[in-house]
């Protein structure tokens, strides 16, 4: 293993430096001159950046602490397939903006906080955030006219799954969170997972629904779960040959037994496959195990945590695997790191990850400081189907979101996780149709410019899931939020909106 061999501060300062040569030229609204965000190549620039007003010192996450962003309810940015229009969701409200000048069109409450949220032709689907340690008596599904806002019809989830809840969790049990809702569209049909978790000392457990919604809201069909792993994690759902598949989270094969992928029939919700994915104890820093999954050409990829990735056909069998990195040993101790579904996008024919945080193996804490990085941490690496691989990019901090669109691969990155530096906060983007000449590729050499078309620094980390784009990737637009490390603060609350040339 080689390690860098220059200090963490000479190296951040180093790559500032090139990016000065090679990232786009922007001008922000905030005063920054031109001669500061101008570049060899600029493909990137900045339409606009919005302030979208201060947040609250309570809601101001400590960033070393234990699962600092677990609860947190940051501003999430919503872009139009066309690339028209942004809708920026808060708690409190949702706004929507026309993404050429950054005029706002209209204004909506946000019913408390909404997670997720899918744009289909004229009409715009949020899923409510969950309620962290305690109980929620809905969570709503909404439907909403895009040009409007107006809302068509909303769904009470909580309805179905209340009941399951209400038949396995104990009365000494305490809710880890309730309601929790991951929803996805195909052929007008809407399809949501509904999630609450419990515990009682140690002893882990949840209920969970499947459902299956018709354009107007009407419920076709529902399936039940409940214990871990359990339907879904943190996985996105795909569908793949009339099939829905996902992946789910396993505390340990001795308390849950594997983690896996598993298909549903959607016309049905009936389960038609599933495949194990079992914790490898050579790879992983702990018994747990997440595994997320995409689609590929005709193939379902599920990747684990520890850096597996399994290739399957549409009826579950498997067709080939591969390990995308492996723990690194540094005198005495292993460091490991690890990816989850923010770190995961599926091109035409590619693999991409982006590992998070060093992790030491073994320190019984995620969040132990390890005494050198992962070489692979803070980085993207794109692999071919047959495990090979593309070409690698040092990011330097974490990509938190990640979206293939069009041709464009799109990056939002937050703080280095293992250094708390800020310095690489933003968003990048690379041409996925050019080839890479190089498989670690050089920001120095002319070859890499035709694959990276740029980097635009914000001013603070962007969050898990802030970072939006227009189906043919050409409208970006990304939302910052405050956090902390102690009691240093970084980073404004602000909307940025950026445009490929």
């Amino acid at each position: 293993m080689v390690w860098l061999q220059v200090s963490k501060k000479t190296y951040a300062f180093s790559l500032l430096i090139i990016l000065a040569l090679v990232v786009c030229g922007c001008s922000r609204t905030t005063g920054t001159s031109e001669s500061e965000r101008t570049s060899l190549k600029p493909q990137l620039e900045l339409v606009c950046e919005k302030s979208l007003g201060n947040v609250a010192q309570d809601q101001i996450p400590d960033v070393t602490a234990q699962r600092w962003s677990f609860g947190l309810q940051p501003t999430k940015p919503v872009v139009s397939p066309d690339g028209k229009h942004v809708l920026v969701v808060g708690e409190g409200k949702m706004t929507l903006y026309d993404t050429s000048s950054g005029v706002q069109k209209w204004e909506k409450s946000t019913y408390g906080g909404i997670d997720s949220y899918i744009i289909g032709n004229d009409r715009l689907y949020l899923a409510e955030k969950f309620a962290y340690e305690r109980d929620k008596e809905h969570g709503y599904i909404i439907c909403m006219d895009i040009d409007t806002g107006n809302e068509l019809w909303k769904y009470d989830v909580q309805a179905d799954l209340a009941p399951v809840v209400e038949k396995y969790k104990p009365e000494e049990a305490k809710f880890e969170f309730s309601c929790s809702l991951n929803i996805t569209t195909f052929n007008d049909k809407i399809y949501a997972v509904g999630s609450t978790a419990w515990s009682v000392g140690k002893d882990k457990d949840k209920g969970e629904v499947l459902l299956c919604l018709n354009r107007n809201g009407k419920k076709l069909w529902k399936t039940e779960s409940h214990g871990y792993p359990g339907l879904i994690g943190m996985s996105d759902m795909k569908v793949i040959n009339g099939k829905l598949v996902m992946g789910n989270y396993s505390y340990g094969e001795d308390i849950n037994g594997p983690a896996c992928v598993h298909a549903f029939d959607i016309k049905t919700g009936k389960k038609v496959w599933k495949f194990d994915i079992h914790n490898d104890p050579e790879l992983a820093d702990s018994k747990g195990t997440n595994v997320a999954v995409g689609v590929v050409q005709d193939k379902v990829v599920a990747v684990a945590n520890f850096g597996k990735i399994y290739l399957l056909d549409s009826d579950g069998h498997k067709t080939n695997e591969f390990i995308a990195f492996r723990p690194e040993k540094y005198q005495d101790t292993t460091i490991c790191t690890s990816v989850f579904n923010s770190g995961l996008g599926f091109g035409k024919d590619e693999i991409i990850i982006a590992p998070t945080k060093s992790v030491v193996k073994g320190a019984g804490s995620y969040y132990a400081k390890a005494p050198v990085e992962h070489p692979d941490a803070g980085s993207v690496m794109v692999f071919d189907l047959n495990g090979s691989l593309k070409w690698k990019f040092r990011l330097g901090g974490q990509a938190s979101s990640m979206l293939v669109k069009g041709k464009y691969l799109l990056l939002g990155t937050m703080h280095n996780q293992d250094t708390m530096d800020y310095s690489y906060c933003g968003v990048y983007a690379f041409d996925l149709a050019q080839e890479a000449k190089k498989t670690e590729l050089n920001m120095e050499e002319k070859n890499v410019l035709d694959r990276y078309i740029g980097y635009y620094q914000t001013d603070g980390a962007i969050i898990y899931d802030c970072l939006g784009a227009s189906e043919d990737g050409r409208v970006i637009c990304a939302t910052t939020w405050p956090t902390r490390v102690g009691t240093e603060k970084h980073g404004e609350h602000s909307l940025y909106i950026l445009r490929i040339k």
